[in-house]
């Protein structure tokens, strides 16, 4: 082969990565996670053993998690959260930066004031090899209480620096997820604490004499670009008040 047959071609090479580079670099990321809840007996009922898939998809200003039939879509570009219910067909809509005291109804502002909360987070300094991603070991306790009534909770945490994510940006929208969530407000100080991203959570919780448990964990990473719609509302859901205490029928 010539030397000017393969210049043309290192040039040729070279022209197309360049076409090539604007559409890699707006590749979305795709994390597809499992999760396992244990069965618990509760006051006479039991809820049976559980197995989901669930899958988070991350733009520069969007993201989007999908985890059994419930779902959550945080839009930088509009300011907005969308919580959903597959299974009901039902969406809740909230303003960034989150509100509590704007968004909660009476009721549920009146269950966050009865709740007391502690949360520490420990480095073991424990290290292990989970799938390809090296791992350090975190645990955090919450001592939670309502109404008199003691909730401890135990959660085993695997972070991991390799999964080829932007830190930053994955630690800004998932804090999002962590707000909505009443228990976890007062350990968000704790949970700032750890490096890298969760890739292994063990949770328990003890309430009334039963432990409940569950265990989800991420199984694949990768570049890929998001369905047309991801990170749109689905059509046809009926919009309702945002309320992390409701219980489903």
């Amino acid at each position: 082969m010539s030397k000017k047959k393969i210049i043309w071609i290192v040039v040729s090479l070279f022209a197309l990565f360049l076409i090539l580079m604007p559409a890699l670099a707006k590749a979305d990321t795709l994390i597809k996670k499992t999760k396992h809840t244990d069965a618990v007996t509760m006051m006479g009922q039991t809820q049976p053993a559980k197995d989901e898939e669930g899958v988070i998809w991350i733009a520069k200003d969007k993201m989007r998690e999908d985890m059994g039939e419930e779902s959550t879509i945080i839009r930088f570009d509009i300011n907005k959260i969308y919580t959903i219910d597959n299974s009901l067909k039902t969406y809740s809509e909230i303003d960034l930066p989150i509100d509590m005291e704007k968004i909660l109804s009476a009721e549920a502002k009146q269950m966050m004031q009865m709740m007391k909360l502690t949360a520490t987070i420990t480095d073991t300094k424990e290290t292990q090899q989970i799938r390809t991603w090296n791992c350090k070991k975190y645990l955090l306790n919450i001592s939670a209480s309502m109404m008199g009534m003691d909730m401890p909770m135990t959660v085993e945490i695997w972070n991991t620096k390799d999964l080829g994510i932007d830190q930053d940006l994955y630690k800004k929208f998932y804090s999002l997820t962590l707000q909505l969530n009443p228990i976890f407000k007062d350990a968000m100080a704790e949970l700032e604490k750890m490096e890298g991203i969760t890739v292994l959570e063990k949770f328990s919780m003890t309430v009334m004499g039963a432990e409940q448990k569950y265990q989800e964990e991420v199984v694949s990473v990768e570049k890929k670009d998001a369905p047309a719609g991801t990170y749109d509302l689905p059509q046809g859901y009926t919009k309702t008040a945002y309320n992390p205490y409701a219980q489903k029928k």
